[in-house]
């Protein structure tokens, strides 16, 4: 299942798959056995290469569990506290589905926390409604942040969101959206399917 397919099955965060796209692009490049430690600082130390599977990513994990380090794990980088919580092992946390569930519950309640934030300081007016989306997205990213323990997160989720790239054309690319003076070219002179069929 590619990632655009997991996220619209398995999240539990129906605010903005954007978001949720973004931050499995973002560390784990779509990796769903991604794997880092907060400890290190990786400019610091050469990172090992990515694990393949789920059983190589326990290892990885167990290991840096066993040094004192402090995992992420998988699509949306989950801190294994997280798992714990929702009653997953850890070898679950390489599914994309469950990973995607575990991290869409959790971005479902910094969404609410900054909604609830939000509606503290009175109402919207219409026109700052793009604003106040553009806000909220930014007070769930810097939540998601703390709760992971990972500075800069935020900064690289929303990276990823500005650059993200359609997976589909848009609906607007459309043959019955072209320009007006195309389709009626296209109604008076379709093409011939004889063309070429035909010896001169």
């Amino acid at each position: 299942m590619d990632l655009l397919t997991t996220i619209l099955t398995c999240s539990l965060y129906l605010g903005d798959d954007d978001l949720v796209r973004a931050v499995a692009e973002s560390a784990s490049h779509i990796n769903p056995y991604f794997v880092l430690d907060t400890s290190v600082d990786p400019t610091q130390v050469d990172a090992p290469p990515a694990p393949k599977n789920a059983s190589e990513a326990v290892a990885r994990t167990s290991d840096i569990l066993s040094s004192g380090g402090r995992p992420l794990v998988g699509l949306l980088q989950l801190p294994l506290a997280w798992m714990t919580v929702f009653r997953r092992d850890l070898a679950a946390a390489f599914d994309p589905c469950t990973n995607i569930a575990v991290g869409t519950a959790m971005l479902s309640q910094f969404d609410f926390e900054c909604t609830l934030a939000g509606a503290a300081k009175g109402p919207v007016r219409p026109r700052d409604a793009k604003g106040s989306a553009a806000s909220r997205r930014r007070c769930v990213l810097r939540k998601y942040e703390e709760a992971i323990g990972w500075p800069d997160f935020a900064a690289a989720a929303t990276l990823e969101l500005r650059y993200q790239r359609l997976a589909h054309p848009p609906v607007e690319s459309a043959p019955i959206f072209a320009a007006s003076d195309t389709r009626v070219e296209q109604l008076l002179f379709p093409p011939s399917p004889f063309i070429g069929s035909f010896p001169p």
